[in-house]
């Protein structure tokens, strides 16, 4: 069994496309969680009456995932010094660190900050490419996901080849 630590962007993705239930599927086997910072980031869209983090709070999957002494002083230091990244993602890594979890997101300053403190990433491309790979989902399915994602979330995801390459390559 793996923990992994969601940020709130990735999260806010899936939960736009309906898709909260495939990440459940993925990874039934696995700790889920999120941090203080990111449920309340997670809160905000619901104070202007968006529904789509219901999906995040309402799941029985996704588990609360407390800073400890320690690690609040470590998330005190970092929140002063790194200005590029917000306080969920911070939060995040700072657990994912201290407690050898996996940390998720789609942020690219985000994942490039986790890795250069050695903690283990996964990316919303390999997520979406292990859907279709374990069955949860078939290529065609992930590829109208990824459509909806790019529609409900108004973004792009770039090198969309490499979440549909055979395998091997």
């Amino acid at each position: 069994m793996i923990h992994i630590v969601f940020d709130t962007d990735i999260l806010s993705t899936f939960a736009k496309a309906d898709a909260i239930r495939y990440l459940e599927r993925l990874f039934y086997e696995d700790k889920l969680l999120i941090t203080p910072a990111v449920y309340s980031e997670l809160k905000v869209p619901k104070e202007y009456g968006y529904n789509f983090p219901d999906l995040v709070f309402n799941s029985d999957r996704f588990q609360l995932a407390r800073l400890t002494d320690t690690e609040v002083g470590e998330f005190k230091s970092n929140l002063m010094h790194l200005r590029t990244l917000h306080s969920g993602e911070i939060e995040a890594i700072t657990i994912a660190k201290r407690r050898s979890y996996v940390f998720s997101s789609k942020d690219a300053k985000a994942l490039e900050y986790a890795v250069s403190r050695e903690v283990e990433v996964l990316h919303l491309h390999t997520i979406l490419r292990a859907l279709w790979r374990f069955g949860v989902l078939t290529k065609k399915e992930v590829k109208e996901l990824v459509n909806v994602m790019e529609q409900e979330d108004n973004m792009v995801i770039k090198n969309k080849d490499m979440i549909f390459e055979p395998e091997g390559e």
